[in-house]
């Protein structure tokens, strides 16, 4: 008698010795995605703060204009933002692992439009005062807060590149005015609130 005598495989797998016939060995097709133009115009729809990174390159200060930033943990501290992978500032903040997220006040359009300017440099030195913070914080005069990070984790995910920053400093200078927001392609002010 065998010692296989029990042995009852599943005719799927064996049957012609094809494995492939195993549901569970069958490559998977990816899903339908949806357009680049499509996805954009969705993503319009989400109004965001509009927050100014800012990195040493040199001995000059970069901006970078972006709304692609959260909160992920309050303990530790911890932020999220998503470059570009073409981002002017991102080698910078690769480079030196830090980088500065000041949230801008609704009067800064201006500043916002610079460091939304496409493939030049943003130098944003002229902007910036000392916050006196520890370790020595730079950030854009007049924004509503300003969080110093050094680079927690860095992910690459498409065309862009996923940093986590460890929240090092927040400094808040005052409470005047309210965020800039972005939405729909267009800068506004905070509305209202809804009660």
């Amino acid at each position: 008698m065998s010692d296989y005598a029990e042995f009852a495989p599943d005719p799927r797998v064996l049957v012609g010795g094809y494995i492939e016939a195993d549901p569970a060995f069958a490559p998977r097709r990816p899903a339908k995605s949806v357009d680049e133009e499509t996805f954009k115009s969705a993503m319009r729809s989400l109004a965001a703060g509009v927050v100014m990174v800012i990195a040493r390159k040199g001995n000059r200060l970069w901006g970078l204009t972006i709304s692609a930033c959260c909160s992920i943990s309050a303990n530790p501290p911890r932020v999220l933002i998503s470059l570009a992978n073409e981002a002017s500032c991102r080698d910078a903040i690769l480079e030196t692992r830090r980088f500065g997220l000041s949230v801008l006040r609704d009067d800064q359009k201006h500043l916002a439009e610079l460091g939304a300017v496409p493939d030049a440099p943003k130098y944003v030195d002229a902007f910036c005062e000392d916050a006196g913070a520890e370790p020595p914080t730079t950030m854009i005069a007049g924004a509503l807060v300003h969080l110093e990070c050094a680079v927690e984790r860095v992910f690459g995910v498409g065309d862009h590149t996923l940093l986590i920053g460890d929240v090092r400093a927040v400094v808040t200078p005052s409470r005047e005015g309210g965020p800039l927001l972005y939405f729909d392609r267009t800068f506004h002010a905070l509305g209202r609130g809804l009660t």
